[in-house]
């Protein structure tokens, strides 16, 4: 049996809005149902090529907007067989006070729905 490799931050699967913007393919929005300090899933029948860098806009709960860097690091087109269509987003050139943001509001939010009731 082979063993997961283990993510580098804690993830949190919880719906947030998202606003992406490419330099060449435009903008549009979608949904992130997977966020952790350094990437992201969007939710999105629109993917820029692998490799392009993008601006994203997070809507985190409770917080203003969040405004990071990021860079396509894979992507899934819509199709018959494709459950959720989007893209993986890593984060870079994140300055530190925004990634602890990002980590105080990931865990808080994990807690938060841990602990409310089903």
């Amino acid at each position: 049996m082979t063993e997961q490799p283990k993510r580098r931050w804690a993830r949190l699967h919880h719906e947030v809005m998202v606003a992406v913007e490419t330099e060449n393919h435009g903008g549009f929005s979608g949904s992130s149902t997977s966020v952790s300090e350094g990437s992201c899933f969007i939710n999105s029948p629109v993917a820029p090529p692998v490799g392009e860098r993008v601006s994203v806009l997070l809507q985190l709960p409770g917080q203003p907007e969040c405004k990071l860097s990021g860079r396509v690091v894979w992507s899934q087109p819509a199709g018959p067989s494709i459950d959720e269509a989007g893209m993986g987003i890593e984060f870079i050139e994140t300055d530190e006070p925004t990634r602890a943001l990002l980590g105080r509001v990931i865990g808080q939010l994990t807690q938060d729905l841990k602990s409310a009731p089903a």
